[in-house]
């Protein structure tokens, strides 16, 4: 049988998975469609950049499973093999072997044990006369490894798990106390946990130096053989650079490359033995088979909500897939287990049967907040703490600005200023609210939309913003800017204020006066201390069909029953800028949208509705606390 890289990290998952494989797919398991696995690790992994981008669009909104649609941003992960190569070629002695667009092409090494043929695809292979290096590319940026860090505060110093030599990121070796060393093998052991973020990639590269030192050994070749992850600098920042055709030149920048190097040769040895184990556990799960009828625990394996979430995740949850929304045991708000009955995780409720929200034991409910949402779910009642939302809105100077942006995080920059992910708006929508709900839908909005995705129209969109905000004649805001998850906003404010300085002071005056609306439905426990110093920190609002959740797509439903983004041609962040970079596309995105003028009028409704979402969900609030 063969065991390709992506088989084998399905398969070693749990009994389960390969044979309800077998069972959906028995004529396969001699073949495989190595174009079709490479497709769908590469949307894997630009979903994870994505969806962990900064400040990235809620993750709800976020479809965990690859989709046609999402099919639009496998070029750029192309991109992103193709500028690993080229920096490659300017570290790296030798021959290289690279193909971004058909995998067939790349080096291939396999190695037979017991029966089975174990194979792996390399995305760049460079080799000389006395070494051989390994390059796995991967559309993620190096901060989750380089941000593992340890701050002294006495000594004012900082050790980091990585120190970077060149353009390669090496584990730190540096000389280090008891109890840095502490820290830096727990941190170590982070890399060797295929289900954290930061050990999967390793893991990866670990499966492929099993199969090459099998296969090279077999060979007779005895050559030095060196292991690379390649990943986006998060540091790296565009300077514009473009060749006589229009394209994108990624030149090294103030000393940073786009691409940067990790060195997995420590780490991928490490792994071996967990590999090893791996291999002998799944030759066993091959041979005989688990009986799909009996059940199986679920686990951190299971990558639940994830965008590597298992592809039969339904088999082994269909208990709580049959639970309604409201009534899911996981609902329970910033849930880390109880204190009592022993319950630390989400998957350990499933497993020892607690699927319900009403499953749950009330006595093991501790936190006050988790009492309120059990209440209200218990005598179908809502929770309201009229005092704590008087309060927010006291503290709300008018008119209010009710804003919102749309944004691609696209893995390669595209735009002068941008790194790695950036989230590059080309979009916002504006409803002005004058006084107490007074706004009227189209009267009292402004919306800005790039007319071009591949043009740059950031500082037309800056204008647009500061022109039609008001300011107060010693430049501060008049007014408050309201938005779901503030900081998003901000965060696009300053960046727009740093590419422009002619217009920095009006933009920074915007993100200095501005409000959370997710403060006013939930709490934020320094905003309400000093005024509530008992309840600064419990939630102010709880509706059983919020299902633990205070985004706004679940607020809306509860608030504003009327209002609704079901039936949309674009619903959500992600059908937004897909749409966006999809403006000229002779093919109908979504199915529904054939022209650029239908791309343009759905995003423009979409961008509206978030914002005039806002100004229901504050007229709605206003007529329970009065």
């Amino acid at each position: 049988m063969y065991i390709s890289k992506t088989r084998f990290i399905n398969w070693t998952r749990c009994p389960m998975y390969f044979p309800m494989e077998l069972k959906h797919n028995p004529m396969g398991m001699d073949d495989i469609d190595a174009e079709r696995e490479r497709r769908e690790e590469m949307m894997s992994e630009l979903i994870s950049g994505m969806s962990s981008a900064e400040g990235s669009v809620d993750e709800e909104e976020f479809d965990a499973k690859p989709s046609e649609e999402l099919e639009a941003l496998l070029p750029y992960y192309n991109q992103v093999e193709d500028e690993a190569l080229k920096v490659a070629q300017r570290y790296f002695n030798g021959t290289f072997i690279a193909d971004s667009k058909d995998v067939h092409k790349q080096k291939l090494f396999e190695y037979e044990q017991h029966g089975h043929t174990y194979r792996c695809y390399v995305d760049i292979y460079n080799e000389n006369e006395k070494e051989i290096n390994i390059i796995e590319v991967k559309a993620t940026t190096c901060s989750k490894f380089t941000e593992i860090e340890r701050s002294d505060k006495k000594s004012g110093t900082t050790y980091s798990l990585f120190v970077k030599e060149n353009n390669t990121l090496h584990l730190n070796t540096t000389d280090r106390n008891e109890k840095v060393d502490k820290w830096f093998n727990e941190k170590k052991g982070l890399l060797l946990n295929r289900y954290r973020e930061e050990g999967k990639y390793p893991h990866d590269v670990a499966f492929q130096r099993f199969v090459i030192e099998h296969a090279l050994q077999k060979a007779g070749d005895k050559r030095k053989v060196n292991y690379y992850l390649a990943v986006l600098n998060n540091k790296y920042v565009y300077d514009g650079a473009v060749d006589s055709d229009g394209k994108r030149i990624y030149n090294k920048v103030d000393d940073q490359e786009i691409i940067t190097f990790i060195d997995m040769n420590e780490i991928s040895e490490e792994y071996q033995p967990f590999i090893l184990k791996e291999v002998a556990t799944l030759e066993s799960y091959i041979s005989t088979p688990h009986d799909i009828k009996n059940k199986v625990p679920v686990g951190e394996w299971c990558a639940w909500g994830k965008n590597t979430e298992c592809l039969f995740f339904s088999h082994c949850f269909n208990t709580l897939r049959s639970v309604p929304d409201k009534n899911k045991a996981n609902n329970y708000i910033s849930f880390r287990g109880f204190k009592q009955g022993d319950i630390k995780s989400k998957y350990q409720l499933i497993n020892e049967g607690y699927c319900k929200f009403d499953d749950v034991p009330v006595e093991w409910l501790e936190k006050e907040y988790h009492q309120i949402q059990r209440d209200c779910y218990d005598t179908d009642s809502e929770f309201i703490d009229k005092e704590k939302m008087k309060y927010w809105f006291d503290q709300m100077e008018y008119p209010i600005y009710h804003f919102d942006f749309e944004s691609f995080p696209c893995p390669l920059p595209r735009f002068r200023g941008e790194n790695p992910y950036r989230q590059s708006v080309f979009e916002f929508s504006l409803h002005i609210e004058r006084e107490p709900g007074i706004c009227d839908k189209e009267k009292d909005n402004v919306i800005f939309l790039n007319a071009e995705s591949g043009d740059d129209e950031r500082e037309d969109l800056a204008k647009a913003i500061i022109d039609n905000f008001e300011f107060n004649e010693d430049g501060s805001l008049h007014g408050t800017m309201l938005a779901q998850n503030t900081t998003f906003e901000k965060k696009r404010l300053e960046e727009l204020a740093d590419l422009f300085p002619e217009y920095s002071k009006k933009l920074l005056a915007i993100r200095d006066k501005s409000a959370d609306l997710i403060h006013l439905l939930k709490t934020k426990k320094d905003m309400y201390a000093e005024a509530f110093p008992e309840s600064a920190g419990i939630i102010n609002y709880y509706n059983k069909n919020l299902s633990g959740s205070y985004s706004i797509k679940k607020t809306l439903p509860v608030l504003v029953p009327s209002l609704t983004y079901q039936g949309m041609d674009v619903g959500n962040g992600v059908q937004a800028y897909i749409a966006y970079l999809n403006y000229d596309s002779p093919e109908p995105t979504f199915g529904i949208m054939n022209t650029k003028e239908e791309r343009r009028a759905a995003l423009s409704r979409y961008c509206q509705q978030d914002t005039w979402a806002m100004v229901e969900i504050l007229r709605a609030v206003r007529a329970k606390i009065q």
